[in-house]
């Protein structure tokens, strides 16, 4: 089943633990039109696309068609900074053995 851009934005509203309210209030729209949205009972113009991904810190085009590759360095950044010294420089030597090497 393909998954609608509402539900898109359910998933992704869920994952970053962000209520409704919030969302709607971030896009400019009401609380019951973003229940809609989120049941795919409403089409979304390509504007409101754009204010929920800038809301929701993701791409249009992955709220448009889905499937595509989702930018999370700032998310891998965060979580980086968030380890102990020690914890960062074991992350360093993992990530260093599972690089491919250049040729």
């Amino acid at each position: 089943m393909i998954e609608s851009p509402g539900k898109r934005i359910q998933k992704i509203r869920k994952q970053k633990n962000l209520s409704i309210s919030e969302i709607a209030e971030a896009v400019g729209i009401s609380h019951q039109d973003l229940v809609v949205i989120e049941r795919s009972k409403k089409p979304l113009s390509d504007e409101t696309i754009e204010k929920f991904a800038s809301a929701l810190d993701v791409s249009a085009v992955y709220l448009k068609e889905g499937n595509v590759f989702i930018d999370h360095t700032n998310d891998l950044i965060d979580a980086f900074q968030k380890l102990a010294m020690e914890e960062q420089h074991d992350f360093i030597a993992l990530f260093s053995t599972l690089r491919k090497p250049k040729k």
